[in-house]
Parts: C-alpha cells; structure tokens; sequence
C-alpha cells in the first residue's frame, strides 16, 4: 500500500471523518470562469480557416462567451397548436408589451417568435436564470414551460436543432430514417411533420442510436408525442442493416434519411463551456472518417428521388465541408447537392466554403499531396480539398454562426439521390479515405446437430439419418433409451418435412404442427406437447424438448413425455440445453382476417427479440423486450365487443404485445401499417428494436365478479381509438366534465346504478341493498367502490390509478373531505345507466364545447395523438366514475 501523503488526499474511510458540507459554491462549480473562455489554439483554427466574415471575429468571439438563450416549439401544426400559442400570448408574453421590465438593473428582452419558424410556433426567450428565480412572471413562464413540455405540448429544443428537419420535405407517406437520433427532439420534429394530415400516416420513423442507454433517452422524448409509427433501434450506424420486401422483391430503402452526425461539437460551446479547455483540431480529423462511412452508407439506403440531410454542430470543414466533397466523389453522379437558399428566408446563413486547411499537431496543411510527403500523421486524403472539389457546388452547404442571431453553431448540406448507387466503396478509395465497405447481408445458416453434439448443415443432416440412427442405436444398451432416440429422430423428421415441404403430410394423426420462421429459425407447436427439434439457430441457441403441462422440475428433466395418437406417451431424450417456456400462440391463430400465402406475400409476423437463457421461444438480441403479435381470438373479441371497435380498425392485424406472456399480455400496444410491414419482412431479425408501438390497452384484475373485458383503455392510446369506439362513451355537459377532471371522480345516483352485466351475484345482492357511499376527495375512494369490485391497476401510475379505480380506503386519521360532485342532468343520468361495469370514455359534448371553442370532433386535426380532442378514460363502478388519468396529466 502506498503510503498517506497529506491530509488533503482523501483516500481511507479515516480521511471523511470531517465531511465537505453538502452546498453549492461558485468556487465548488466544474465549468470554467468567463476569463477561462479561452483557447489559443481555437482562436487560431478558425481564423486560419476563413469560417467567420472578416470584421466579425470579435463579435463572433464574444457571444460565444455569452449563456445560450431558451429557444422552444410548440408541437404540431394543428388548431391545438395555434390555440396553445394564442393562449401564451396573451396570458403570458403581452405583459412585455407594457412599460419595459428591469431586473437587478438590466432590462429583459421581451421573447420573440424565431423568424425562419412559421405560423410563430417556435419562441426565443434570453433569460438567465438568475432572472427566472428573481421575476415571478418569468417563473410562471419557467414552470409552464416545464409542465408543458412534459405533457408532450412544446419541446425545449435548440433553435439550430430545428432547422435540419425542416429540410427533409417530409410527407406522411415517406419512411424516414434518423441514424443518429439521440437525444431525440430532432425524431419528435419528424414525427410531428410524419402526422401532418388527418388520416393515419402510411409511412414510418426509424429513429436509431448506436449507444443503448441513449436509445433509452431516446424512447423516453419521443414517447411523449404517442406515435404508433416509430420504431427505436439500437444500431452502428455505419452498418446499419437493410432489410428486403419478400413481396416486392427488393430492399426496402428510405425517403428521407436524417445524419447528424457525431462531431467535435464546438458549435455547442455555448451551452457547454467546458469545450474551451479540451478543444484540438485532433478531435474533428479522428471523427471525419467515422462521419463519411455514415454518410456514404445513407446514400446506399436511400430511394432514388430521396432526400438526405447531413448535418453537425460544428464550425470544422473538415467534419463539414470534407465530408460533402468525399460523399460527392464517391457517388459520382448519383447525389446531388441541392440549393435550398430560398428556403426559411429568416435565417441567417452562409455559403459553404470551397478551400479550407487540415492540420496535424504540427502545421497546416492545405492540400494532401504536401501533406502526405511529411510523415506518419492521422491525417487522411478524403480531408482536404482538390482540384474536383473545386468544381463542385459546396456553396450550397449551409453554415449557421451564433452571433449572426444569437443562436449556437450548425452546418447543414441537403442531398438528393438521382440515380442508383449499388457500387460498393473500392478498396483503395475506402483505405485512403478511412472507410469500411459494409458487408453483404448474407442468409445465416440453419446448423442441425445430431445427438453426439456434432454440428451439420440441415441437409447433410437430411441427407443421413439412418447412419446417426444406427451410430447411437449402438452405443445404447437399454432398450427404453433405444425408443426414446427413435421417437426423437421420428419427430425431427416430422419437423423438417414441415420446414422444407411447408406442409404437416409427414406429422402423424393427432399431431398438429405449426410453423413460423423467425430469424432463420422455425419454432414448432404441438397440441399436446412442444417438441422442439435439435436445431441449433445461427445465434447458437438449441432449444429443448417442453411439456406443455410440466412445471419446473419436469423441464430440467432428461426425458419428457410426447403424447402419441393413441393417448399414450414417448419419453424424448432432449438436448442439455435450456429448456424454453411455454411457447407463444403462432400468427395462424389470428382473428377473421385472411393470412397470406407465404410463398407469394411477406413471412408470417412471428416473435422477435427477447432471446436468452430460459427463453427459448424469443427470437435474437437477448435482453431486449420481445415484439409479439396479438392474435388470441378471446382478447381480441372481448375488446371489439366491449368497446365497439368499429370494423376498420385494424384491431385483428397490428397489436402487438412486448411480454412473452402471449396467452396474458399486460399491455397491448397498436403499430401503424408502415411499421408492421418492415417488422414482418425483416424476418431474420436483421432489426435490434429497443422501442415501438404505442399502447392502447392495459390488463386490469377484478377480485370479484365476472369480466366483459379484462382490458381498460390506456389515456396515451385513447385519442387513436376515439374514432373508432361506439361504446362505452359518456358526453357530460360541460361543467361535469370540469367536476369529474378537478375531483377525479363523480358521486352516481342511486337512480342512475343498474346492475352492470356480468358482475356476479354477490356484487349484484351489494348492489341493491347499497347505502349511500362514504365521500372522499379524488385521492381516495368510496366505501361503496371497495365492496363492489376492486380493480387492480397495473400501469405505471398504479398508485393514482388504483386510487381512482376504487382499490383502497380512507386513511386513518385523514381530514373529513369535501362531497364529491353528483351530476344532475337528466341526459347524463340516462347515459351512465346504460354503461356498462368497467373502462368507459367522457368527452364533452359537441355542441356545449363548440360554444366553448373547443374542438370534440373524435378525428384530430393533425393525426398527432397529443392533439386529440378533450377526452379522458375513466372507470364506471357501480357508485362512481372515476378517472384513469394521473394528477400530473390533469
């Protein structure tokens, strides 16, 4: 051990018996002091570059050193939008226009709507935070902001983060590809632009991270906006995977694909001043080669005619104007850059430039030729200009500089595909310039292992069964081992005449087989038992022989019993591997809809992810939640008849579930066409998807009485089935809907309580010798509740929901509570006797919130479902209504 050395290293549990006090100081603080806002080195990259006009460096140099400004969106495009900031106008920002405001001696800049956003749906706010704390006006700005944001209304975004999505050109029809989306609020842009119209989008998000926690940042920002047309993937994005139409015949490609890239990240310096100290040119040269291999694979996964957008947020031409000129070399004449000058008028920009130098930690270099006669340096030739270069158009790149309008820094070129690009990258042009040529994406093989543990292709395997047969027949003495081994064998050939001939002619009467390729994998469902096949999958998972009906002990065995036509049971020697569970009903099961041939139509949409030990029927990428398919007829009806789902929804073909507890998923979640479609073909499970789908339904448990429906509408699904839900539906007039959404419940009359169908005779005798409830404020719940059915809610606000849902009891010692509203209009009576016991939904009623000036059309104006009329999903007890919604969405 070495030894102490002072009494300032605090290295021993004897070193903190005198703690640090636990507050903040100016001196305690990681960023560095304004006078530290400096680095040589910087000052003399940029200057030797030409990247600022001559005569604005100092002004350049001095708002770096300045806080950036809050700049945010209000979301969507549709009415809700325009009210939203109609309503912060007025309540808010017009006590601006009055005399001017001084704080602590300054007078404060009155927030303005950002010039190049339309219809004034993005602001720009220069308070500090010293200001907010200090001006109450401002910290109701603050927390409103705060609320609103998480509620999903507005997004706190860079003003520079929302100028590349607004270069895509985005239509509800496109399928759009986001490489490198983390943290997410450029993918919510897109998303919003994706649901312009007032139909459900045909198109798709793909929003992708190569880092796994980011992509957990990611699901989290862009859950707010409730889109059942987003997929999350967690890929490398320089190999990032194409997937093939089995019905079309070709790789699916993109419309539209968003590249902002990882780069040095000085544009930024603003919000991170911590930039100023660990600033080199180093950074942007180790990070070019990685920006042009994402770059060139953009354009191989981009549809002709499609757009590509490539940005970062820094000042480096080597990151930025480099990276456009290698792209437009190596594609030849198949990208174009596109002249988009005319486009946001109000923002400020310049042209890209057209010379520019790289440096090592020596010297400048201006072109590669000299600087390949100076050694060994990490300096490659795609980095500098050339004599090509110079003809091509790199002044319709885009640079954005802070001071030009307060903002931080961002560099934007615009391409569009205008012929195929199917060439790979030669070898030499990828070696000198730093790249990779991606790899094919060839078929994974399909390995069969016979019983000595040896590994053979499956039709090597095919091809010689007797001799394995006759090889372990001979090493066997006991005669119980003998048949088990021809029982297996029999079984296998069985599986395989399915596999290969897709049909079950081989499998014996009473034995039915049902197969689904997932992954290069073909999972087997018996009636009586699951015999899965000693095949091993190209990820090296070999799934056991499962007994349906066998608990625990019964799996680890090594024998389990196959049932035979006659009644009669085989023991089938199983592999040593883990066993799988109960496995997940296969599509075929589906609903009233037609399945498509598989020979001629995309694979059958099976289950995909949630792989592992244990779990044998999850397809590949262990760890990861499974996409399942939805199709028990029972669930499914019992939703459609309860709610009165109407026919064109697609109730039957596009909810999946993420739990591999098939036969009683917890949550359902709906997934748009588009979405269903790419899962469906990349049937090798090409796609490592962390997030999709938005949810719809959530089981809930009743401990007494029968259920209609054991599925409750779930608030974020609720504004995409509101137009297809006949039943179920309460429109109070509008102050009971105000009562039911301040006190979270309403008192029922005992003349509207009917004796819901199916609740069972003991609830049913409580019903009608009931008294009057116990009243308790929208935290609790009524006596009358508890004793009738208690609902267990397993969301993730189970403690507010389970209060609203009438699953608890006043607390001891609690203050005496206001009564709870009882609605009184004879209409609303008659409606609430003719609910049924469970999940219903309350919106106003049309003609009341229409002189309101509230929209309660069940369509959204904007096909955004955080724009969705006013409605919220409730409970329907025998003595009350209660909402499902959390305190903090109310």
């Amino acid at each position: 051990m070495g030894k102490y050395k002072g009494k300032n290293q605090r290295v021993m549990k004897r070193d903190f018996k005198q703690s640090r006090p636990d507050k903040w100081s100016e001196k305690s603080r990681s960023q560095p002091e304004r006078s530290e806002y400096n680095n040589e080195l910087f000052v003399e990259y940029y200057k030797k570059q030409g990247v600022v006009p001559e005569g604005q460096w100092d002004e350049f140099m001095e708002v770096l050193k300045t806080p950036l400004p809050t700049t945010f969106r209000i979301n969507g495009t549709g009415k809700f939008a325009t009210d939203l900031r109609d309503k912060l106008e007025s309540d808010f920002l017009s006590n601006f226009n009055k005399d001017p405001i001084m704080v602590a001696g300054e007078t404060l800049q009155p927030p303005r709507p950002l010039p190049w956003y339309s219809n004034k749906l993005a602001w720009h706010m220069s308070f500090s935070r010293g200001q907010l704390r200090k001006l109450p006006i401002l910290a109701e700005i603050h927390e409103l902001l705060k609320r609103e944001n998480e509620a999903g209304s507005i997004t706190r975004q860079e003003a520079v983060s929302m100028v590349p999505p607004l270069f895509l050109g985005v239509e509800p029809h496109h399928r759009i590809l986001d490489m490198c989306a983390a943290p997410g609020s450029k993918t919510a842009q897109i998303l919003e632009m994706l649901h312009a119209g007032t139909m459900m989008p045909t198109g798709i998000v793909v929003a992708n991270d190569a880092d796994a926690q980011r992509c957990n940042l990611l699901a989290h920002q862009t859950k707010r906006m409730c889109s059942p047309a987003l997929i999350v993937t967690n890929h490398d994005a320089t190999m990032y995977p194409i997937v093939t139409d089995h019905t079309a015949k070709e790789s699916i490609l993109f419309d539209r694909i968003l590249c902002d890239v990882p780069c040095s990240g000085d544009g930024t310096i603003r919000k991170a001043p911590d930039i100023w100290r660990r600033w080199t040119p180093g950074n942007g040269n180790g990070l070019h080669p990685l920006q042009l291999r994402i770059a060139l694979h953009a354009c191989q996964m981009l549809k002709v005619g499609g757009r590509l957008v490539y940005s970062t947020c820094t000042f480096n031409p080597v990151e930025d104007e480099a990276v456009v000129a290698e792209v437009l070399r190596m594609t030849g004449s198949a990208m174009q850059l596109l002249d988009l000058s005319d486009h946001l008028p109000g923002l400020s920009r310049l042209p890209g430039l057209k010379k520019w130098y790289a440096r090592d930690k020596i010297q400048y270099y201006s072109n590669w030729e000299e600087a390949s006669q100076n050694g060994p340096h990490k300096l490659t030739k795609s980095m500098f200009p050339d004599a090509e270069s110079d003809k091509l158009p790199l002044e319709r790149c885009m640079r954005i500089l802070p001071h030009h309008s307060d903002t931080g820094g961002f560099f934007i070129a615009v391409f569009e595909k205008v012929a195929k690009y199917p060439q790979p990258v030669p070898k030499q042009e990828a070696a000198a310039a730093g790249t990779k040529r991606p790899r094919p994406q060839e078929p994974e093989p399909v390995i069969a292992s016979n019983f000595n543990g040896t590994a053979q292709t499956a039709e090597a395997s095919a091809e010689a069964p007797a001799v394995a047969v006759a090889a372990d027949a001979a090493a066997m003495t006991d005669p119980a081992d003998t048949a088990a081994l021809a029982a297996a064998v029999a079984a296998n050939q069985r599986a395989d005449a399915v596999l290969h001939n897709g049909t079950s002619e081989a499998a014996e009467p009473g034995i039915k087989l049902e197969t689904s390729s997932t992954s290069g994998r073909q999972e087997n469902s018996i009636t009586a038992a699951v015999v899965a096949s000693s095949v091993i999958t190209a990820d090296g998972m070999a799934p056991g022989v499962v007994d349906a009906g066998e608990g625990p002990a019964a799996k680890r065995a090594k024998h389990t019993d196959v049932a035979e036509a006659d009644g009669s049971t085989v023991p089938v020697a199983t592999s040593s591997a883990p066993l799988a569970p109960t496995p997940v009903p296969t599509p075929a099961a589906a609903g009233p809809s037609d399945a498509q041939d598989d020979k001629t139509g995309p694979p059958q949409w099976g289950v995909r992810g949630g792989g592992g030990r244990n779990r044998g029927v999850g397809g590949r990428f262990k760890g990861l939640d499974p996409v399942v398919p939805v199709t028990d007829p029972e669930i499914l009806s019992s939703i459609s008849d309860f709610y009165g789902i109407a026919k064109d929804f697609p109730l039957w073909d596009q909810i999946i579930t993420r739990s591999l507890e098939a036969g009683r998923p917890k949550r359902l979640y709906f997934v748009s066409s588009g979405v269903k479609h790419l899962l469906q073909n990349d049937d090798r499970e090409a796609l490592k998807v962390t997030m999709t789908g938005l949810k719809v339904f959530e089981r809930q448990e009743l401990k007494d009485g029968e259920q209609m429906c054991r599925y409750r509408i779930v608030q974020d699904g609720l504004p995409l089935l509101l137009p297809y839900v006949t039943r179920q539906v309460l429109q109070p007039t509008v102050q009971e809907f105000l009562n039911l959404v301040e006190g979270r419940s309403l008192y029922v009359p005992e003349e509207a309580r009917a004796v819901p169908a199916g609740m069972g005779t003991a609830a049913a005798a409580a019903a009608a010798g009931d008294s009057a409830p116990v009243v308790m404020d929208g935290a609790s719940v009524a006596n009358d509740v508890a004793t009738d059915q208690e609902v267990k809610l397993e969301a993730e606000d189970q403690s507010n929901e389970a209060n609203a849902a009438g699953d608890g009891a006043e607390p001891a010692g609690a203050e005496p509570q206001k009564p709870r509203h009882t609605p009184e209009d004879s209409h609303t009576l008659e409606q609430i006797r003719n609910l049924k016991h469970g999940c219903c939904v309350v919106m106003l009623r049309e003609g009341e919130a229409a002189s309101l000036g509230l929209d309660t059309s069940k369509q959204t104006e904007d096909a955004l479902s955080v724009h969705a009329p006013l409605a919220v999903a409730a409970w329907k007890g025998k003595g009350s209504i209660n909402i499902l919604v959390s305190k903090g969405m109310t």
